[in-house]
């Protein structure tokens, strides 16, 4: 864990360590150097308060996904006006039959991650209930 206020690629190191140990043959290290690539093209901050960092791997054969509520902020370097709350780090297949679909989850993520949204699940006493209430705006 992070002590004090985390970087943005604090919360996505952290945020791979879980997609990675979900049971997946990811290479850690592999899949977070694709991530902060991606990350290094154009942030993924939205206005909103949600960050979608994401990659595209050839490895995987399913979606895998961690999310991150952060009440407190924290600053993305790219825009210092942009505060993430909540920080949703996304994995896809790079095979062009999820093409679509990936596109759809992240206009959908964009869509329900709203500011009230995102204040809600901040709310939320246990990752249960913030799933709950996640699997509710679906």
């Amino acid at each position: 864990m992070v002590q004090g206020k985390p970087s943005k690629t604090d919360v996505i190191k952290q945020l791979t360590k879980v997609v990675c140990r979900g049971g997946s043959n990811l290479d850690e290290a592999e899949v977070l150097a694709q991530v902060l690539k991606r990350e290094e093209g154009i942030s993924t901050t939205l206005d909103t308060g949600l960050s979608i960092p994401h990659a595209r791997l050839e490895e995987l054969d399913g979606f895998q996904a961690a999310l991150a509520v952060l009440p407190g902020g924290i600053e993305d370097p790219s825009g210092p006006h942009l505060e993430i709350k909540a920080m949703f780090l996304f994995l896809s297949p790079a095979k062009q039959a999820f093409f679509q679909q990936h596109l759809q989850i992240l206009a959908s993520l964009a869509e329900i991650f709203k500011p009230d949204f995102i204040s809600a699940l901040a709310a939320c006493q246990s990752p249960q209930e913030a799933a709950q209430k996640i699997a509710a705006e679906e």
